[in-house]
This record gives structure tokens, sequence and C-alpha cells, in this order.
């Protein structure tokens, strides 16, 4: 099988036997189960990057109260929103685009209402209770105090609001490499393998993974804390980052279809967290 097929087809074993795995994971909670359920979630990383906006839409769908548009916060979404503003009226969305730099508010698309402020820092009361679904891609990992961040997001949410967050976890190899490596340099492998990563394009930012983990033993109590009332962690094995690589890429998809076929969250690579208030 070569790796392109490896992709399409990312784990091992019975069918039947993946699909019970999966149920198991989605178990901690129904109603946020049940998008993904819908969506078929396999956890698989081209399962995950190919159904982020799709799953939004759903989470947008649930929540958004008669009679008016779904309200949703985007953390970290500067330059670069989810969606375009004929998309987000399309899908009856009313965006509200969120980054701590002002300057990466500034070249993102006009239309939107934009705020700029940290997530884990203090927040206007007057936004405390106004947002239907908080969203955020590739941006807890940046995050300072993520647990503030997660207490401010509640905060943000009326009751029954979700916060969802895709983000990559500690310690899939390649983030580790990217924690412990000096920032300098883990950026310039990173342009090498992926050169659209420059400040023109999409910047990259120091990375700290508090909170990105996949393991409920670890994340759930904090949830709590937080002020939330259930809580879902979708666990995502594979990552694309050793695609040039023969031999190695290879070995990797070994190793993560055997993590995946024995639940060894601490070798996810990322995950679909959610958290209901």
């Amino acid at each position: 099988m070569d790796y392109s097929a490896q992709l399409t087809k990312p784990f091992a074993g019975a069918e039947i036997e993946r699909w019970i795995r999966v149920e198991q994971r989605l178990s901690s909670s129904p109603f946020l189960a049940d998008p993904l359920r819908r969506l078929r979630y396999d956890c698989s990383e081209g399962w995950a990057w190919d159904n982020y906006r799709p799953l939004v839409l759903a989470l947008a769908r649930m929540l958004r109260r008669q009679g008016r548009p779904a309200r949703v916060l985007e953390v970290g979404g500067g330059r670069g929103p989810l969606f375009s503003v004929e998309q987000a009226l399309s899908a009856n969305i009313d965006l509200t685009v969120n980054d701590a730099d002002a300057r990466e508010l500034s070249l993102g698309p006009k239309g939107f209402e934009h705020t700029c402020f940290n997530i884990a820092g203090d927040i206007d009361p007057k936004l405390a209770g106004t947002f239907d679904l908080i969203i955020s891609r590739m941006v807890m990992e940046h995050v300072k105090d993520a647990p503030r961040a997660w207490a401010n997001m509640r905060q943000l949410l009326r009751p029954g609001g979700v916060a969802f967050a895709f983000h990559p976890t500690l310690f899939g190899p390649p983030f580790v490499v990217n924690w412990l490596m000096p920032e300098r340099a883990s950026a310039r492998v990173l342009r090498m393998l992926f050169p659209h990563r420059h400040d023109t394009g999409y910047p990259k930012f120091p990375a700290r993974y508090e909170m990105c983990r996949t393991d409920p033993a670890i994340l759930n109590p904090i949830f709590s804390r937080c002020g939330f009332t259930e809580a879902l962690i979708a666990p995502i094995w594979g990552h694309g980052y050793f695609r040039a690589l023969p031999g190695v890429r290879e070995l990797d998809q070994l190793l993560f279809r055997a993590a995946e076929a024995r639940d060894w969250r601490w070798l996810t690579t990322y995950s679909y967290t959610l958290a209901r208030r």
C-alpha cells in the first residue's frame, strides 16, 4: 500500500472493532457527540481537516436560537477567519473575529465585527453570555494560561453554548520536536516543510501546548472547575509532517495505527475538544 492509500485508510483492523472504539470515545456526551457521529468521525487527521468547517456549521445549526443567526466568536481568527462574509451570511452565522494581535485583525477581511483581546487575559464584561458558539483552529497550543482561556470562553458563552477547539497535542512526535526546539530553529524547519508558513502567509507563533492533551482524566476536572457542564475530547491520530521522508513516514503510520488500536492517548497528534456551558 502506498502512502497516499495509507492516508485514505489510516487505521488497521476490523471495521466493526474500529467503530466500537469510536463510539467509546464519543460516549462522554451524547449531545456533543451527535454532530461528530453524523459526520462519521473516524479519529484520523484527514477526517479532522476535512470536517472542521462542516462541524462548525453543524454546531451553529444546533445552537442557534429560533428566529436569529447563531452568534459565533472565532478566537485567533485574525487574518484568516474560517468563513468569508458571504459564507457566514449564507450559513445564518453572525461571526465576530477575535485576535490578541491588532495587526493580524487588520489583515483580515472587512465586514465582520472584530474584537481584539487575549482569550487568556481580561475580557470585556459586556461580552459575557453573548455567544452561542466559540471556535478556534490551531490556536490553543499558543495560549499561555489555558485554564483561564477556557474559563473565559465559558463566561462568554450563553447557557447551553459550546466552545470548540481544534488543536495539536503532545506527545505527537512533530509537536514534541516543536515544543523542545528553539523557536527560531523550529520556524525554519516549518518553512522548509510548508513554504506558505511565513509572515505574509500564515506565520508561526510560539507554541506552549498547555492543556493540549486528549486524556479525559487530565482535562475533565479542569473543565468542571471552569464551570462547563459536559465535555467531549475526540482524539485524532496521524499527521503529514513526514510525508516527504520515505521510510520515516511509513514507520510513523505503523506507530499511529498501533496507537489508535490501543487508544494510546499520549500519542495523539490532534484533538477536537468541545465543552458545553
